[in-house]
């Protein structure tokens, strides 16, 4: 019976793909404000580098999935969900993005109920090769959080 488990585990364990958490996520603005949500934990599909607190690298050509769990503090209904290129000066929003963000988590939100946001972002090959800062922002009226991280886009 043991042995045939470890057999099992064996097979089962080129399948695991890394989802971690990632730890070097911020608040757009400063003083760690997320807006009018809190989030409990920011996950990137596959991303082994986010133990090491380094950019996740995306690679050209497949998908990753962005996982947010998080707690709207005020209630909201057709929340959209959106990706920019990030820097000090502008914004570049990421093209050809489903922005329907209730297509993956429950709608309306409620305050103070812990959602996922879960989002499958295929990495084009049109994508320049280079570290990027990523925002993120899930919006309603009134509802509002934006939060960012880096990333590193490779052929």
């Amino acid at each position: 019976m043991a042995n045939r488990l470890l057999l099992l585990i064996l097979i089962a364990l080129p399948s695991i793909s890394y989802a971690e958490k990632l730890l070097s996520v911020a608040a757009c603005q400063r003083g760690g404000n997320y807006g009018t949500g809190t989030i409990k934990e920011v996950r990137i599909t596959p991303c082994p580098e986010a133990l090491q607190r380094r950019p996740c690298v995306l690679k050209k050509g497949t998908n990753v999935t962005i996982e947010v769990d998080f707690t709207p503090t005020v209630g909201a209904s057709q929340v959209t969900g959106r990706a920019f290129w990030a820097n000090r000066m502008l914004e570049l929003p990421l093209p050809n993005m489903n922005t329907n963000a209730c297509a993956t988590m429950t709608c309306p939100i409620q305050p103070n109920v812990m959602q996922t946001y879960r989002y499958v972002l295929p990495v084009s090959r049109g994508f320049p090769t280079r570290r990027y800062d990523v925002r993120w922002k899930l919006t309603a009226s009134p509802f509002n959080m934006c939060f960012q991280f880096p990333i590193q886009i490779l052929n």
